[in-house]
């Protein structure tokens, strides 16, 4: 996936729908949970180093996780209290877990970060529009110009740049 580094970096400092501290465990890696301090953009969720106290420490995130084509769930079947995972399509057996430390905390992430996706925001707005066209008659994009091109479907393109995709969902920085 390609990137500018400045760019994501002001995405990242910027105003967010969610932030908060975690406990997570990156897949592939021995080493333990990790506590960063994550904050959700839209789609895509950004973590953070913390200090001893909890508290971000560098401006600059460690990694980022682009919050689509995957699934979010909670861990009930896990002996960790207050857990939720995320387990991209592309790649079902790694699976990033996540420690809250409350229960609220675990089902306010999970909620948020289920709708955070692209897929998720396109499924709300075809249903929006296929209400308004069985109230109205009309179809409610008729009235701006070139609907036909900017329709909520997926174009040729996109489908294609889309089934090409084979880079993963985790960025790291260096």
């Amino acid at each position: 996936m390609r990137f500018n580094d400045k760019e994501l970096r002001s995405v990242a400092l910027g105003k967010t729908d969610k932030e908060g501290r975690l406990n997570h465990k990156i897949p592939g890696f021995i080493e333990g949970y990790k506590e960063r301090w994550f904050r959700l953009k839209g789609n895509l969720l950004f973590y953070f180093r913390v200090n001893e106290f909890g508290a971000m420490i560098e401006k600059e995130p460690v990694g980022l996780l682009v919050i689509e084509q995957c699934k979010i769930q909670h861990e009930t079947y896990s002996d960790l209290p207050f857990s939720f995972s995320i387990t991209f399509c592309e790649d079902q057996e790694k699976k990033h877990i996540f420690l809250c430390s409350t229960e609220k905390q675990c089902e306010d992430w999970v909620k948020i970060l289920q709708e955070a996706s692209y897929e998720h925001q396109r499924a709300k707005l075809l249903l929006i529009q296929a209400k308004l066209l069985r109230k109205t008659g009309k179809d409610p994009l008729e009235a701006f110009p070139n609907h036909r091109h900017h329709r909520f479907s997926a174009s040729p393109f996109f489908r294609q740049k889309s089934l090409s995709k084979t880079s993963s969902s985790a960025v790291f920085f260096q």
